[in-house]
Formats: C-alpha cells, structure tokens, sequence
C-alpha cells in the first residue's frame, strides 16, 4: 500500500522513527496522544495501522486507525503539518488508510471529529453520515468545544463507488 505521486508527495506505512515527527504535527492541533490525562481516549500511535505523508523526506502528514472489531474500525490522528496544507496530503492519507482498512476486512467506519470544516469534508468527499454527538473526555483537539460529532462510513458502499470490488 504506497502512492508515489509526481509532486514528489509519497504516503506509506509509518515506521516507528516516524512517530517522533508525526506526534510533533498532531501536536500543531492539539490531536497528539494523551498518555497521562486520565482517561485517556488514546495513548499512543499504533504504528502498524498508521500511513504518512512524506513531502521531499519530510514527514508532512499521518493517519491512523484502530480496529473496533472484524468488520468495524474508526479513524485516528489525521492531521497534516499547517505549511502543508492544501495539497491533498489530507485526502490521499484517508484514501490510502480506508483502503488498508477494507483490506482487513473492514466495512464500517467511525470517525469523531469537532471541526466543522472537517464534518463537512469527510461528508462531502467521502459520503459519510452524521449519526450523532458523543461528549469529549477531555479538552483535545478543539479545547472550546465539548462534543464530537459522529460520522459512519459505509465502506464496502464507497469502496464499490470507486470501481473496487
């Protein structure tokens, strides 16, 4: 699972010395892992479902999943460096993670978000639904607001949509 685009942009599998630059850019959006907040929503970055964006040999983006059973799992940590934004980095991370996750077997997807912005690009690109809220444990990623919105991804529907199986 690797996409070499001509722009020099690369999006691969994370390694474990990646993990120091990506927590770095989750950080940029108060996204990174809280291992001591009691808890904690997440405490680390599953490097083995992780994918980044690699820009010239600069990490520039992650993406991560975690699996919630055989069929259903939900996104993770996307985020992308700010000075890299707008150049796709954000799409071409969730395709490749949505495609590594439908070859686990996965065809349900759940993704909690509270960015406005980022509701309606996961709706608008993707096709998923908004089936709700679910009150944050703690103040990350957007500390003002109290609740995530969930999302729901049919991916076996969006896989098809794309020309797959």
């Amino acid at each position: 699972m690797m996409e070499r685009a001509p722009d020099g942009v690369r999006i691969r599998p994370m390694r474990d010395t990646d993990a120091p630059a990506a927590l770095e850019i989750l950080e940029k959006w108060n996204m990174a892992p809280t291992p001591d907040e009691p808890d904690a929503e997440r405490t680390g970055i599953l490097v083995e479902n992780s994918f980044v964006a690699e820009v010239r040999g600069h990490i520039r983006g992650v993406a991560s999943f975690i699996m919630l059973g055989p069929e259903e799992a939900e996104t993770a940590s996307l985020a992308v460096h700010p000075e890299s934004r707008g150049l796709g980095l954000g799409y071409r991370l969730q395709v490749t993670r949505l495609e590594a996750m439908w070859e686990r077997g996965v065809r349900q997807v759940r993704t909690e978000t509270d960015r406005p912005d980022t509701v309606k690009w996961y709706v608008a690109k993707f096709g998923y639904r908004n089936v709700g809220t679910n009150p944050k444990k703690h103040a990350f990623s957007l500390p003002d607001v109290q609740e995530w919105v969930v999302l729901e991804l049919d991916l076996e529907r969006w896989i098809r949509e794309r020309g797959g199986p």
